[in-house]
């Protein structure tokens, strides 16, 4: 495990080859997540906290509802 990036409330490690990020989804007590990302995801979380968190829901979205239509 590669740690790539910390910071913006998140963390982000390359593992096999795969990147994950790493945010605390609790709400009263820390609960960590992980979800894997790809590479352009790996640039944009690093950017803002607001990118990260446009990622977090984007795959959280994805988890509740499926991957929409394209």
């Amino acid at each position: 495990m590669e740690k790539i990036f910390t910071g913006n409330g998140i963390e982000i490690i390359k593992r096999d080859n795969k990147y994950y990020l790493i945010y605390d989804a609790g709400e009263i007590c820390d609960r960590m997540e992980e979800i894997q990302i790809n590479e352009e995801e790996v640039e944009n979380a690093q950017k803002s906290s607001m990118d990260a968190y446009n990622i977090i829901i984007k795959y959280q979205n994805e988890m509740m509802f499926g991957k929409k239509k394209q």
